[in-house]
């Protein structure tokens, strides 16, 4: 490696490293401010107080990394600009695409992090977080727990009966529900057939074991309630929807582990598009939103490779402009995935195709691609017509 390769991949990796660590030292340092006070009336040991604080990290991660990747290109650039290093390596023959190199590499390596840490320890960072609470304040820990479920199953294509199903709680880690009543309907005249009362029931085998149960009839001559013997157990094989699709409606997809998401994202069997919707959203989301780090990229070099030392102020305006709209622009598009407003593939990534054109466009400008382009459109005349459609060419 030449020395001035060396020197540019230090110029890069010092200010990024600083930059990612001067964010995250920010960030808890005004959450030590706001939450220690209160923390600290309940005595709790230094090494739990300090996993509270230090648990949500690669939750912060998310949001720090892809700011992080923009502003240390946006310093390293400004500051070869403001000392003509930029002009001097482009003056001895390094090309544009050569110094963004760097830059480019290693917000691809912050991007496989990203992937990585939103597979399981991202999502479940603030889970783990009010668990790590409630052992300070020392409450009773209920992990995966939810009250007053109601489901209703998906009416598939020639089914000829639903369930309406009622649980006043259920264990999801447990994989126990308690205080039951499943209500079997004939489709499509909604008429009741039969009511099913327990105590508690057990997922076990792919089925729901019943404990303490009795069946209710609605299908005498007279139309009256016929109540069944208390059974100890009950096994019925039409019950088959997993804890996790009854209370599909109260988990959050953004605290789930990704195969999860994935599980409930396409489980067109038991869940409609409306509660499927939340799951496809955030499971594109987590497939598109890592690339945020390389987008981002691209915007702070077209935005910081410059040989204008008094554009500072309006390099980093533009910088936090773009910054300000593709957060907005994510954040409102899930939102309506989410809400089933709008397609699932599109909430999840229309903010990396729609920014990354737009960034893709200033890099290509400020590298020279797009003057490149211009000259091999005029030996080809054909595409010429397609590229001055798109305004690639005048």
């Amino acid at each position: 490696m030449k020395i001035v390769e060396k020197y540019l991949w230090r110029s890069v990796l010092v200010p990024l490293f600083f930059v990612i660590t001067a964010l995250f030292v920010l960030w808890l340092m005004f959450d030590v401010f706001d939450k220690l006070g209160r923390l600290v009336e309940k005595n709790p040991p230094f090494p739990l107080l300090a996993k509270y604080f230090l648990i949500q990290l690669p939750d912060l991660a998310q949001s720090i990394l892809p700011v992080a990747v923009l502003f240390a290109t946006l310093y390293v650039l400004a500051y070869f600009s403001r000392h003509r290093e930029s002009v001097a390596l482009l003056a001895s023959g390094m090309s544009p695409v050569t110094l963004a190199i760097p830059f480019l590499i290693c917000s691809a390596g912050l991007s496989v992090i990203l992937y990585l840490l939103s597979y399981s320890l991202a999502p479940t960072a603030q889970a783990g977080r009010e668990k790590v609470k409630k052992q300070i304040k020392k409450e009773p820990i209920e992990e995966n727990t939810f009250q007053q479920i109601v489901y209703r199953s998906p009416l598939l294509p020639g089914s000829t009966q639903s369930e309406i199903w009622y649980i006043g709680r259920i264990h999801l880690n447990q994989r126990k529900a308690e205080n039951l009543e499943i209500l079997f309907r004939s489709e499509p005249d909604g008429k009741d057939l039969s009511k099913i009362f327990a105590s508690s029931a057990l997922y076990q085998g792919g089925v729901w074991h019943f404990k303490g149960a009795r069946r209710a009839d609605y299908q005498s001559p007279r139309g009256q309630e016929t109540l069944g013997p208390l059974l100890d157990e009950l096994v019925l094989p039409e019950c088959v929807a997993p804890p996790e699709t009854l209370a599909a409606r109260l988990l959050p997809p953004d605290e789930l582990p990704w195969p999860d998401v994935v599980r409930l994202a396409f489980d067109r069997t038991r869940l409609n598009d409306r509660l499927r919707a939340p799951y496809e959203t955030e499971h594109w989301n987590r497939l598109a939103y890592p690339l945020a780090c390389p987008l981002l990229c691209l915007f702070g070099i077209a935005f910081g490779m410059t040989d204008a030392r008094r554009n500072v102020a309006a390099t980093i305006f533009s910088s936090v402009f773009v910054l300000f709209g593709f957060l907005v622009w994510t954040r409102l598009s899930i939102a309506l995935g989410q809400g089933n407003r709008i397609p699932s593939f599109l909430a999840g990534t229309s903010s990396i195709f729609l920014f990354g054109i737009g960034g893709l466009y200033l890099f290509a400008e400020k590298v020279g691609w797009l003057w490149e382009l211009q000259g091999w459109s005029e030996h080809h005349p054909r595409a010429a017509i397609w590229l001055r459609r798109l305004g690639l060419v005048p």
